[in-house]
């Protein structure tokens, strides 16, 4: 009976190591963390943020929101850019501590929520949840940012 036992605790351990996943690829981060701002975040976030607007013009407001469904994928293509970027925010040597990789994690909860909110056609979410996403952001540029950070010091 213990031999059987010794078996299957073999057996288990085999299969387990047999079907686990491949190891993580190695990254390689291609800029840094300013041009990567520059390059894909920020561009990518002002679609999101001009998607939907409103202007006083006098008298008058003028709304801005996506019209088309081709307008609408922009903003989400655009939207899912900024939330995959989280994830590249978090690749050494861009990972700088704790604080990092929460903001980074905050980034792609913020940017989850600006992509359902595009996805229910909903721009009025969009224009609520584009506050929280520019939250997001200010808030790590306040810390690791060093032209915002040396203004709170």
């Amino acid at each position: 009976m213990r031999r059987s036992g010794w078996a299957i605790v073999v057996l288990a351990a085999l299969a387990a190591s047999c079907s686990s996943a491949p190891a993580a690829p190695p990254f390689k981060p291609v800029v840094d963390t300013k041009t990567l701002m520059l390059a894909l975040m920020e561009r990518q976030a002002d679609i999101v943020w001009e998607s939907v607007s409103d202007t006083i013009v006098g008298n008058d407001v003028i709304e801005k929101r996506p019209q088309t469904d081709t307008e609408w994928q922009n903003v989400r293509n655009a939207a899912i850019s900024v939330t995959e970027a989280g994830n590249l925010l978090m690749i050494v040597p861009r990972a700088q501590d704790k604080g990092w990789m929460d903001a980074s994690v905050k980034l792609i909860e913020q940017g989850e929520r600006m992509i359902a909110a595009v996805d229910r056609k909903d721009p009025k979410a969009v224009f609520d949840v584009g506050s929280d996403l520019y939250d997001a952001c200010v808030n790590c540029h306040m810390h690791y940012m060093p032209a915002i950070k040396d203004l709170y010091k």
